[in-house]
């Protein structure tokens, strides 16, 4: 009897190469599809899925998309975002409910990109307010492209490595020919005295230009991101307005921003 690697392999291993060998087809042939469709569609779980995309990720297998090799990046991309984005989920649902409250008919709206940004973004999504939004987040843009009530505008630039967002000197130039009536900006940490902190030096530059450039300024952070710092400082405790937190933020540290006539709402 001829004995072929199927008949030696366990059936998980053998479903999970025929799946990934599926997806491989699917990602070349469909322009945009979400990990919780490819989950559906296969009878798995969504975190199947993401180990399968990261497989192929790392043996090196292309997944060309509409648009090429950036679209394959996409991938990437929503794998590590992902990971982030499950990390304090209901929290960050409360934050972004909040934040998208603030929203009046007809603002102007810079929104940075990050998690709780996105939140923002997605309550946004499923409200009838008439507004501009700017942003550099190509998640962000995604969750709002086609809503009639939202004229949206991305701002140019170059795509940072291994996160869904535009940075550089262009992105920062458009940033200083606009003009918002406030700006939302995620953060790394929130330190009550020394300011609000982004993980990296191009991030930070891309805040700094939001909040210069916006009336007021509203920093979203959970609670795990207070008190604490970053690599690079884009925001003074004087020049922030407003912070949207959770109930379980520091209470010491709350009392301090208080203290410096920042508004803190809790949710």
């Amino acid at each position: 009897m001829n004995v072929t690697q199927y008949d030696i392999m366990p059936r998980s291993s053998v479903q999970g190469k025929k799946r990934r060998a599926e997806l491989t087809g699917i990602l070349s042939s469909q322009r945009n599809v979400s990990t919780a469709q490819l989950a559906g569609r296969f009878g798995v779980s969504e975190m199947t899925i993401r180990r399968d995309l990261k497989e192929l990720q790392n043996s090196g297998v292309a997944l060309p998309c509409y648009g090429g090799a950036m679209a394959a990046k996409r991938i990437s991309f929503e794998f590590a975002f992902d990971e982030r984005h499950q990390a304090n989920i209901a929290q960050k649902r409360r934050i972004g409910l909040a934040g998208a409250g603030k929203i009046s008919d007809g603002q102007i709206v810079f929104l940075d990109t990050g998690t709780t940004t996105l939140e923002i973004a997605r309550a946004l999504s499923r409200m009838n307010i008439r507004c501009t939004v700017i942003t550099g987040s190509l998640v962000i843009t995604s969750e709002l492209w086609g809503k009639e009530n939202i004229q949206l505008q991305l701002l140019g630039g170059q795509v940072r490595q291994k996160n869904p967002d535009l940075i550089g000197p262009y992105s920062e130039t458009m940033l200083d020919r606009f003009a918002a009536d406030v700006a939302f900006l995620g953060s790394d940490g929130i330190d009550p005295v020394r300011g609000s902190f982004a993980g990296d030096l191009d991030t930070a530059r891309i805040a700094e230009k939001m909040a210069f450039n916006a009336s007021k300024v509203i920093v979203v952070a959970d609670s795990s991101k207070l008190p604490r710092t970053g690599l690079a400082r884009y925001l003074q405790i004087k020049n922030m307005d407003e912070l949207i937190t959770d109930k379980k933020a520091n209470p010491a540290a709350v009392r301090k921003l208080r203290g410096q006539m920042v508004k803190i709402t809790l949710v």
